[in-house]
C-alpha cells in the first residue's frame, strides 16, 4: 500500500514537471528607468520612479485606459505602457 501510494506520488510530482510549459525571455535592453526603449510597444518591467525627467506624456494602464499627463488617475498609474502622444496610446 504504502509503495503504491508513492509511486502515485512521483507520477504526479513527474507528469507536472513535464507539461508545465517553459518561460520564453526576449533580450534585455532595458534603460534607466527599466524599459525595453528601442521595442515597440514601449514597455516597462521595473516599477516606474515618475518624475516630470523620465515620465512619459501618455501612460496606458493595464486596464486599458490611456491617461495623459495632468490627467486625473496619470499619477497614481504606475503599471504602464508609456506613449509619446495620446494618438498613439489610442491606437
Amino acid at each position: 500500500m504504502k509503495v503504491f501510494r508513492l509511486l502515485s506520488v512521483a507520477l504526479v510530482v513527474a507528469s507536472t514537471v513535464l507539461t508545465v510549459p517553459s518561460a520564453n525571455a526576449h533580450s534585455g535592453g532595458l534603460n534607466a528607468q527599466g524599459c525595453h526603449s528601442g521595442s515597440q510597444p514601449y514597455h516597462c518591467h521595473r516599477p516606474q520612479d515618475v518624475t516630470p525627467q523620465n515620465s512619459p506624456e501618455v501612460k496606458l494602464s493595464r486596464t486599458g485606459i490611456c491617461h495623459a499627463r495632468g490627467s486625473r488617475y496619470y499619477q497614481q498609474t504606475r503599471n504602464l505602457v508609456a506613449y509619446a502622444t495620446i494618438e498613439e496610446c489610442l491606437r
